[in-house]
C-alpha cells in the first residue's frame, strides 16, 4: 500500500470503511437480542370447550428467556408454574402443569383434565420478568346438552331395569316350588280340638 498514490490509497480506505459499516449495520446488537428474548412465541389463546372436555394452555418464549411465569387463577385457588426451572404439579383438580424446552422454545402448559360449569371464567396469565407485556387467556366451559341426553337416558335405561328384574323375580317366584317353600315359611299345624262326650 505504501507504493499507491495517496488517492488509491484514500480508495482502499473508503472500501474498508464502508465493508466495516455495512458488517456494523447486519451485526444485531445485544439491545435487539435482549428484545427478542422478551417476545413471546406461543401466546394463550381463549378456550371455548363444552362441560367434560379437557382444556389445555399454552405460553411460549425464546429459550434464551431467563425465565416464564405461568399462572393458573380459579375461583378458589392459584397455582403458579415457573420454567425452566418448572416443575411438574398434579392437582386433585385434574390440573397437570409441565415445563419443557424444545425447538429454542421454552413452554409451559396447562392441562385441566375435565372441565365443569365451576371452570367457567377460569383465566391464565402468562407473563416474563423483565417484561411489562403480560398475557391473559380465559376459560368458557358452556353445556352443548349432551349432559341432558345421558341423564334422561339414564334414567329410561333404570325404570325399564328395574320393571325388568322384578317381573323376572315374580316369575321365579311363581314357578318354583323350592322358592315358594323357602318364601311360605313353616306350616302351623291345625288344632283340632275334639270334643269327648260321655255316652
Amino acid at each position: 500500500m505504501e507504493m499507491r498514490r495517496d488517492g488509491e490509497t484514500r480508495k482502499v480506505s473508503r472500501m474498508c470503511l464502508l465493508l466495516l459499516g455495512l458488517l456494523q449495520i447486519t451485526t444485531p446488537s445485544s439491545a435487539e437480542n435482549n428484545k427478542t428474548s422478551l417476545s413471546y412465541l406461543t401466546r394463550p389463546a381463549d378456550i371455548r370447550v363444552p362441560v367434560g372436555d379437557p382444556a389445555v394452555f399454552r405460553c411460549g418464549v425464546p429459550q434464551a428467556a431467563e425465565n416464564l411465569t405461568f399462572t393458573f387463577h380459579q375461583s378458589q385457588k392459584s397455582y403458579n408454574l415457573t420454567c425452566p426451572n418448572g416443575h411438574n404439579e398434579e392437582i386433585a383438580l385434574g390440573l397437570y402443569g409441565t415445563c419443557d424446552q424444545k425447538d429454542g422454545e421454552l413452554l409451559a402448559v396447562w392441562n385441566l383434565k375435565g372441565t365443569s360449569f365451576s371452570d367457567n371464567g377460569t383465566t391464565v396469565v402468562c407473563q416474563q420478568s423483565n417484561n411489562p407485556e403480560v398475557l391473559v387467556a380465559v376459560l368458557h366451559v358452556y353445556d352443548d346438552g349432551l349432559s341432558y341426553a345421558i341423564l334422561i337416558g339414564c334414567t329410561i335405561g333404570g325404570f325399564f331395569g328395574t320393571v325388568l328384574v322384578a317381573g323376572l323375580t315374580y316369575i321365579m317366584v311363581r314357578r318354583s316350588v323350592t322358592l315358594q317353600e323357602c318364601f311360605k315359611g313353616k306350616e302351623e299345624e291345625d288344632d283340632m280340638n275334639t270334643i269327648v262326650t260321655k255316652e
